[in-house]
């Protein structure tokens, strides 16, 4: 019970201070590009601390560096909120920004459990896939109502059952599942008229989800089939953002992502279950 109750708590604080920053920027407009990715990086270094406890720096764990990066990449969230006429700046700034911060937490494997050739090009397919989604889901931000903080929260259910039944490290999986559910609180406030996330803490969200996968992947038991499943579902919500898509209902366009994501995700979460049962269990923190 105890730990339910902490894992309550956990979120909630989370969530609440998310969902302050959120709803400022919601009533101070012309700042929501500032204040919604400030929301999603307090909002999870809550949650880590209160999850992990205080990380050391330099990081002494390769999961300190989840509580880290969600601060140093606080700056690639303000860029993706700037203006239609200097986006190239964000999408630039972007793809320099990840590629620096995804060298840092992998750096130690180079030369040792992965080959120079090998881990340089892991390093770079993280930077790049990352980059990818956080500019193609981030105007997802701009869209009111509970369907894309829906969405981002079910992604964030699905990739905590495969963190811990696939990669077994259970502080990865829970930093997921409350980060999804941190996001979720986005669906109580899209009740408010005019309510958005804000293009930044979609980028942030993405890049804070991609970066423990990649974590999980490189440091624990993630298969790399399971990595990039959970990246592919990760585009899901995107698909509303196809021209098929613009036509269709709103109905249509929350149900085709939702059932992706709990289909195809969480049926490999119950493939992953099912074979951590039969193994046993057993996981890493």
């Amino acid at each position: 019970m105890n730990v339910v109750i902490d894992s309550t708590l956990t979120a909630g604080l989370a969530a609440l201070t998310a969902g302050v920053f959120w709803l400022l920027g919601w009533r101070l407009r012309r700042a929501q590009g500032w204040l919604a990715p400030m929301g999603v990086s307090l909002g999870f270094a809550v949650l880590y601390w209160r999850v992990q406890g205080r990380p050391d720096f330099p990081p002494l764990d390769a999961t300190h560096w989840a509580f880290w990066h969600a601060l140093f990449a606080l700056p690639l969230g303000w860029l993706a909120g700037i203006g239609a006429p200097y986006r190239w700046v964000w999408v630039w700034g972007a793809l320099l920004g990840v590629l620096w911060l995804f060298v840092l937490p992998f750096y130690p494997l180079l030369g040792g459990f992965w080959s120079y050739t090998a881990g340089m090009a892991y390093i770079l397919s993280f930077a790049l896939g990352t980059w990818l989604l956080m500019t193609l889901t981030a105007p997802l931000g701009d869209e009111p109502g509970i369907a894309v903080p829906f969405l981002i929260a079910t992604l964030g259910g699905v990739s905590a059952g495969l963190l811990f039944y696939d990669g077994k490290i259970a502080s990865a999986a829970q930093l997921a599942g409350t980060l999804g559910g941190m996001m979720g609180v986005g669906v109580v406030a899209a009740l408010l008229r005019g309510f958005t996330l804000g293009r930044g803490a979609v980028a942030l969200a993405m890049f804070l989800f991609m970066l423990l996968w990649t974590l999980a992947f490189g440091f624990a038991d993630l298969a790399p089939g399971t990595l990039v499943l959970l990246y592919l579902l990760a585009f899901t919500p995107a698909l509303r953002l196809l021209p098929l898509m613009q036509r269709q209902s709103p109905i249509v366009r929350f149900a085709v992502p939702f059932l992706i994501v709990v289909v195809i995700g969480g049926g490999a979460a119950w493939f992953a279950y099912s074979a951590y049962m039969a193994q046993g269990g057993g996981y890493s923190y």
